[in-house]
């Protein structure tokens, strides 16, 4: 739920931007994407044990296809313009599970045979996508291969921000967050138009996720890290700040600090 008045500036933005955002210095910090935190961990450092993590299926991080996904050899894919590390799950996943190397991956207006959707839209389009019939809970397939929970994003802040300002944002926001999750029943109704689902539905989607990093976060961010490293280093191409994939080889290349509030990865 909402932070109290004061605790911090908070600025809506999509994954990939946030990232830029931090980097040069327009944010404090946030829920960072986790690839994108690997790749500025010299400059963030964690907030707490804060993070988003789905406890086995993610329900709103999904991957669509024309057919079957170990068949998608040479395939051109969509991502949809938010993501930052779901698209480096789908990455492994199409590597490591599926055992392929699709073409590219390309924007939505492109032909593709594959679609990668998260966040609200994943959620309103879970029952299907017109010419693609095959569907993958990324969240899913990643526990089915390693019993492990995902980790998609975990909170961060600048190195270089006021430390008395981090120490109490982050028990304001420990003590939100105990605040939301007692009372998710009581607002998941809010959410139904945008989603698509149930007021019980919302809940339990909401209940899905961890916000903590537990033992077995940490072992499963550990693992993703270790098959994200093993990968050829790639990230999107598309405009900085507006997080649009371009066509791209797979195989290529304080209170009144600002704080990012993110969606999902």
């Amino acid at each position: 739920r909402e932070l109290p008045a004061g605790a911090a500036n908070l600025v809506p933005m999509v994954p990939r931007a946030m990232a830029l955002a931090d980097e040069r210095g327009e944010l404090a910090g946030g829920p960072l994407p986790v690839a994108e935190w690997f790749r500025l961990e010299e400059l963030l450092e964690p907030v707490g044990d804060f993070c988003v993590a789905t406890k086995q299926a993610s329900v709103s991080i999904l991957f669509f296809t024309r057919r079957p996904a170990e068949q998608l050899g040479g395939a051109r894919i969509a991502v949809t313009e938010q993501t930052a590390t779901s698209v480096q799950l789908l990455r492994v996943l199409l590597n490591e599970q599926w055992r392929v190397e699709p073409a590219a991956f390309v924007t939505r207006d492109e032909p593709h045979e594959g679609l990668l959707l998260i966040g609200d839209e994943a959620l309103r389009r879970r029952h299907g996508v017109p010419g693609l019939p095959h569907v993958y809970d990324l969240g899913q397939v990643w526990f089915d291969r390693t019993g492990l929970p995902f980790v998609y994003a975990h909170w961060v802040a600048r190195r270089d921000a006021d430390e008395a300002e981090l120490i109490a944002f982050e028990r304001t926001l420990g003590e939100s967050l105990e605040r939301g999750i007692a009372a998710i029943d009581g607002f998941a109704g809010e959410y139904t138009e945008q989603t698509g689902l149930t007021t019980e539905g919302v809940a339990a989607y909401l209940a899905g996720f961890a916000y903590r990093m537990g033992g077995a976060e940490r072992e499963a961010l550990a693992a993703f890290r270790r098959c994200y490293d093993a990968l050829p280093l790639w990230r999107p191409d598309g405009p900085e700040g507006a997080g649009a994939a371009r066509s791209a080889r797979l195989t290529g290349a304080s209170p009144a600090a600002r704080t990012a509030d993110g969606g999902q990865e």
